[in-house]
């Protein structure tokens, strides 16, 4: 079996590095979750790894003229103004300028190699995709495209416990797995050689759009022997389980103790409460500066806990499986979002719009797109005759109503005896679903 054919190790990858390495015993509690959640995707992920593929097709192929990237497909998502605007232009923007700053400052223009699978050395499977890693006469360095849009991700952090400013683990996984795989790309021999950490996340609501941090070649030696001795300990007896910021996305958080376990202590902090109320109500002694603070820990906790439960027994029930109490009596479902209303005719929408009721091309339009049913029902009903704006506007519902339909956006959990009706939605049904919606709307 060749390297790009062997199969990636569950272990350990860039992506649970951090993790690993702050608690090993996260692995053996992921093995135990069922393969539905393991396997889970999601679109935002999706999404991103077309972004990905795209940021690969531009730069592999010295793609200058951008606009011949709109509507071109990458891992199944069309590439649409926004997801230029928002995503791609910002990081070929921060490519170019990469280039000038390096070619400037060291004298010669970088090497450059773009979405590298490299393998992680003294750990079997363990492989990183790079999206960058560059080379000059004085340095290397490694870029990560973060397409994201609610959590900020950055190049360093400030370790919790000695507040010392660490490495982003990713990154540091990406550029040792590059400098074992592609030696020629760093100076392996001197361990003072520079490396670069680059993350770029243009579509980041409230934090940086780029981050960097600068290691050596010293650093990454360190990172890997380290990232050894996790892995080993992770494989064994009683490994090291830890809460801490590597939880964010951890999948393991509904059978980890350290998420459980806070459930013990609400009901120490309610016992306390109980003591203190057998005497008089006025004699009820709080101290609530520590009673709050021990409250906001315990919600902290809670909070990243119920999120991760929700989100596994909504994809454990789109596979098609129950969620019942120990009588087998079903407990949840799953019904469909609230509809929103979308168009089955755009063409045939604009073409009745504009020849019926003389809407002109800017009247349709919110450039470079066809206006919402909404915003095309609230044009037409400015063209319809008639002295009352109720009248118009229902007139303008009917005479769309051919052309649109109400759609739901997806699933969410009810308890069983909710009054919507239950969907019955395995990983196929919904997979057929999209296909229908899609060649309804012709996209």
């Amino acid at each position: 079996m060749t390297q790009n054919e062997e199969a990636h190790s569950d272990i350990v990858g860039g992506s649970t590095a951090a993790r690993r390495m702050a608690c090993p015993g996260s692995y053996q509690m992921e093995k135990r979750l069922p393969s539905s959640i393991k396997e889970e995707s999601s679109s935002y992920a999706d999404e991103g790894t077309a972004l990905h593929a795209a940021m690969a097709y531009i730069l592999t192929n010295n793609v200058i003229d951008l606009d011949t990237i709109l509507g071109m497909e990458f891992e199944g998502y069309v590439i649409t103004n926004e997801m230029m605007k928002e995503a791609i232009e910002p990081c070929v923007d921060f490519f170019d300028a990469l280039c000038d700053d390096l070619e400037r400052q060291d004298g010669d223009a970088p090497e450059f190699l773009v979405e590298q699978r490299c393998q992680m050395p003294g750990i079997p499977g363990a492989f990183g995709t790079s999206d960058l890693i560059f080379r000059t006469p004085k340095r290397s360095g490694i870029v990560d495209w973060k397409f994201g849009v609610g959590v900020p991700v950055k190049a360093y952090y400030n370790d919790p416990d000695t507040g010392a400013i660490t490495p982003n683990a990713q990154l540091m996984f990406y550029a040792r797995a590059a400098m074992h795989t592609y030696p020629h790309m760093f100076e392996v021999d001197n361990k003072r050689w520079s490396v670069e950490l680059h993350i770029v996340q243009p579509r980041v609501r409230d934090g940086e759009t780029h981050s960097e941090r600068n290691v050596d070649v010293g650093d990454l030696l360190t990172f890997r022997d380290d990232l050894v001795r996790a892995v080993s300990e992770a494989q064994g007896k009683d490994p090291t389980i830890k809460r801490g910021d590597h939880c964010r996305f951890a999948k393991c958080k509904t059978i980890c103790p350290k998420f459980t376990g806070p459930s013990v202590d609400m009901a120490k902090l309610s016992g306390k409460l109980a003591e203190r109320k057998k005497g008089p109500l006025g004699g009820i002694d709080i101290d609530w500066a520590v009673a709050y603070g021990e409250l906001l820990q315990l919600a902290e906790i809670a909070e990243m806990f119920v999120n991760e439960a929700r989100t596994q027994a909504h994809a454990w029930l789109e596979q098609g499986h129950p969620i019942t109490d120990e009588a087998g009596n079903p407990l949840y479902k799953l019904v469909p979002k609230r509809g929103v209303e979308k168009y089955t005719d755009e063409v045939g929408a604009v073409r009745m719009a504009m020849d019926t009721f003389g809407l002109t091309a800017q009247e349709v339009q919110t450039a470079p797109q066809t206006k919402s049913p909404a915003q095309l029902r609230a044009a037409l009903a400015e063209k319809i005759p008639g002295s009352s704006k109720k009248a118009r506007e229902e007139k303008a519902k009917e005479m769309l109503r051919d052309f649109t339909a109400n759609v739901s956006s997806g699933t969410t959990l009810a308890p069983y005896d909710d009054k919507r009706q239950g969907v019955i939605a395995t990983a196929a049904t919904i997979a057929r679903i999209g296909e229908k919606l899609a060649a309804l709307t012709g996209r």
